[in-house]
């Protein structure tokens, strides 16, 4: 599996070029797929319709934060690319989510507060098809852990990103893709943040979700984080699970509502691709292939039969094909349908021990490469 591990000292503009250097060839090849996906599954009928859409996702993120702003801006040019198209590789799965009419577009909302960001919790049913996250309390530490499903196309771009100590906070270890700043990890502070995919229908203009989990990761607690996520401009739908050494907290999103729907009152907690609380469910929907729904009764059948043990079970148990295909680690593409959804790699964390264990493509009976924080 690819790694990088960016050198301390630098500006942010230069790991980006760095990055971009490095990967050159699968920045610009994974730019170039997802960009096509956008005029599948989206609703864009040409190229120029998502770049237009991208290019306006920029000056949100330089508002948000201009460190990961110049990251990503120094991707592009390392890899020889627009800014426009790695902000395509970073925000597909909310860029997807957009109407394509620029009159309809709305920034996403923005609060101070993250109490009132998040009030109200329900139950309801919606969300789009993705990943699957245990978080669980064990003898051995407290852990997190996620598959990443994605198009099966993405598998041969899945890498470990490695972003050291600096003035934005603690290094850092994440599951990432070529081009994109972070999708889930840990950082030395022991704060561990992982995600869900849900489908909204209330999209907005907000921040790529990356830089969302790299700043969650610059935070030193889990509350720090938990925070930060609330009060952010989130553009579209996702499920964040951030957790340190004290708590745990889950915040559903769309691109208009944040509900909280976890905050560690259990030993085990999982979560798919639909949604817990009503209010984002009513701004959600479910894609009729999903397996949301059989991977969530999957998950909690197993956490019932037995607590986790420890990161090897965890690991195993994310490597499921119990009721494949519509198992917790699965393939569904086909020759005929090569961006079917697949599971494209998996990260587990133990935050206590500071281990990061994470494999790309599917995990089922296959070793993690493993690290240290």
């Amino acid at each position: 599996m690819r790694t990088l591990d960016l050198p301390a000292g630098k500006s942010a503009r230069e790991w980006g070029r760095i990055h971009g250097e490095c990967f050159r060839g699968e920045v610009k090849a994974l730019a170039a797929i997802r960009t096509y996906l956008c005029t599948k599954v989206g609703g864009f009928k040409d190229r120029e319709q998502v770049m237009a859409a991208a290019k306006a996702h920029l000056p949100v993120l330089e508002r948000y934060h201009r460190g990961l702003y110049e990251e990503l801006v120094g991707i592009a040019e390392g890899a020889v690319c627009s800014p426009e198209e790695i902000v395509v590789s970073n925000h597909y799965t909310d860029l997807r989510d957009l109407d394509p009419d620029p009159k309809k577009w709305r920034p996403a909302p923005v609060v101070d507060d993250p109490n009132a960001a998040i009030t109200g919790q329900g139950a309801g049913g919606l969300g789009g098809d993705g990943c699957s996250v245990i978080w669980a309390e064990s003898p051995t530490g407290r852990i997190l852990a996620q598959t990443w499903d994605m198009h099966a196309t993405a598998i041969p771009y899945v890498m470990v990103l490695g972003v050291p100590e600096s003035e934005d906070g603690p290094a850092a270890r994440l599951l990432t893709v070529t081009g994109c700043l972070g999708m889930a990890g840990m950082n030395a502070a022991r704060v561990g943040a992982a995600i869900n995919n849900l489908f909204s229908t209330d999209a907005t203009l907000g921040v790529v979700w990356p830089a969302v989990v790299r700043r969650a990761l610059q935070q030193d607690t889990a509350q720090a984080a938990r925070d930060l996520i609330a009060t952010s401009p989130i553009g579209s739908g996702h499920h964040y699970m951030v957790a340190d050494r004290k708590t745990a907290f889950a915040i559903e999103a769309s691109g208009t509502r944040r509900r909280e729907v976890f905050h560690g009152e259990r030993r085990a907690y999982c979560h798919t691709n639909h949604c817990l609380d009503g209010e984002v469910a009513a701004r959600s929907k479910v894609p009729e292939t999903s397996t949301t729904f059989d991977r969530m009764k999957w998950l909690e059948a197993d956490l019932d039969r037995a607590p986790v043990r420890d990161l090897d079970d965890a690991w195993h148990r994310l490597g499921s094909e119990d009721g494949w295909p519509r198992s917790v680690c699965t393939n569904m593409a086909t020759p005929e349908s090569p961006h079917g959804a697949a599971t494209c790699g998996a990260i587990a964390m133990n935050l206590d021990t500071g281990d990061v264990w994470a494999q790309q493509g599917l995990i089922h009976n296959v070793a993690p490469e493993k690290w240290q924080l």
